[in-house]
């Protein structure tokens, strides 16, 4: 006979969940908030990805394959000028340690040799390097900028220690920017059309939202979680 859930589990349950909808409601998608992780959790994020392959839900880094895509074709439409990735590099040959670095006419050049990017305890765990798009003779050369993150070869031996079927000593976590063309700029009206308040108020892209979480409702939702754990 299953034990039925006590009424403190059941309160933690509810507030769990009612603190993930607020979380979503709330989170890099609402207008205002973003994104802006430092080098070290964005190697701790490449590190938990490889680990278990997968992030928290709220997390904005996807996997694409940025060596067989324009840059230009992997943002689409979308307005962010900066997005992060998960990406696998792929070697010109088996036997060496070379990777391939064109894509369609263009290709991303590395601009230096690669930073260390230490714990927060001084240890290195990671590197960054910094590439920049390059196609001479089309506009989209040097428009587009990247900050790749890899893991150290140590850090690497101790996750084929840990786990047997570990296999992703070539992936990296790419933050690739767009720049603004300085020709392009986003001429000032003196007023707004009912059109494009009526789009900025009631967005239909979900990738703005106003921000509907309250001082009390953060209060409120702290007091239920401390009475429910009993402190």
């Amino acid at each position: 006979m299953s034990q039925l859930p006590s009424t403190s589990q059941t309160i933690m349950h509810n507030i769990k969940r009612e603190e993930k909808e607020l979380c979503i409601e709330n989170s890099v998608h609402t207008e205002g908030f973003r994104f802006h992780p430092t080098d070290t959790e964005l190697v701790k994020y490449l590190l938990q990805y490889v680990l278990k392959g997968r992030l928290p839900e709220l997390i904005p880094i996807e996997e694409e394959d940025l060596y067989s895509k324009e840059p230009w074709v992997v943002f689409k439409d979308r307005k962010e000028r900066t997005l992060y990735f998960f990406t696998e590099l792929k070697k010109k040959k088996i036997e060496n340690s070379r990777f391939i670095r064109s894509v369609g006419k263009g290709s991303w050049k590395s601009q230096d040799k690669g930073k260390p990017v230490c714990s927060e305890k001084g240890s290195v765990m990671g590197y960054k390097r910094s590439l920049r798009y390059q196609n001479s003779g089309s506009p989209q050369d040097g428009q587009w900028l990247m900050k790749e993150y890899s893991l150290t070869d140590e850090v690497k031996k101790i996750l084929h220690q840990r786990s047997r079927g570990y296999d992703k000593d070539n992936y990296v976590l790419c933050r690739v920017k767009r720049k603004v063309a300085k020709d392009d700029p986003i001429a000032r009206k003196e007023s707004i059309e009912a059109a494009e308040l009526e789009a900025i108020m009631n967005p239909t892209d979900g990738s703005t939202k106003f921000p509907n979480l309250s001082i009390d409702d953060v209060a409120k939702l702290k007091m239920r979680m401390q009475f429910a754990s009993g402190k």
